[in-house]
């Protein structure tokens, strides 16, 4: 009789095991510790000393925009951010929208006021955004004080519209990064 080494058996079975210990859809993801990004040494969108990082979502959605007049031209002119805000499981956990607003689906609110911005890598890419906030409620977004707008795709719209497009209405697709913060203490 013919004997054979027990480790593959061992190493297969391990494998097996292990693919089974995976958390299911239903699982929430264990929580990513969030982290400031690195900007270069002239951002305008660097938060304030004494805030930190809390929370790290990604946003996927369009900018709306309406094509308005402007002197003798038409152009696009943004309106509102309409974007789901998912976690690093990729489960949708909040929304922004109108007046860069975020809720977060525990009822937590924020309202967002532009403060800065920095220039996106490319001419088709929203800018980098930093937002003072206003949070409203308990929960995930309580306390929050900025919120930084990063890793923009797309959402810009063409450079102009029609006079046959007055009032129209553009959704342009987009991806970003939001981090949010908290003060320290």
């Amino acid at each position: 009789m013919r004997r054979y080494p027990a480790w593959p058996f061992a190493v297969v079975l391990a494998a097996a095991l292990a693919g089974c210990a995976t958390p299911s859809a239903d699982q929430p993801a264990a929580p990513v510790a969030a982290q400031a990004p690195v900007l270069g040494f002239f951002s305008s969108i660097k938060v304030p000393d004494g805030n930190d990082p809390v929370l790290r979502l990604t946003a996927k959605g369009a900018q709306v925009f309406r094509c308005e007049r402007e002197g003798s031209a038409y152009e696009w002119r943004f309106r509102q951010p309409d974007a789901e805000l998912l976690d690093a499981a990729g489960k949708a956990v909040a929304k922004h929208g109108a007046s860069f607003s975020f809720e977060h689906r525990d009822g937590s609110r924020l309202l967002g006021t532009v403060e800065a911005h920095d220039k996106a890598p490319t001419a088709d890419t929203l800018p980098w955004l930093l937002f003072s906030t206003r949070s409203f409620g308990k929960g995930e977004f309580s306390g929050v004080s900025y919120v930084q707008r990063l890793d923009t795709r797309g959402g810009m719209p063409p450079p102009a519209c029609s006079a046959q497009e007055a009032n129209r209405l553009l959704r342009v697709e987009f991806s970003a990064t939001f981090v949010f913060y908290r003060p320290r203490g």
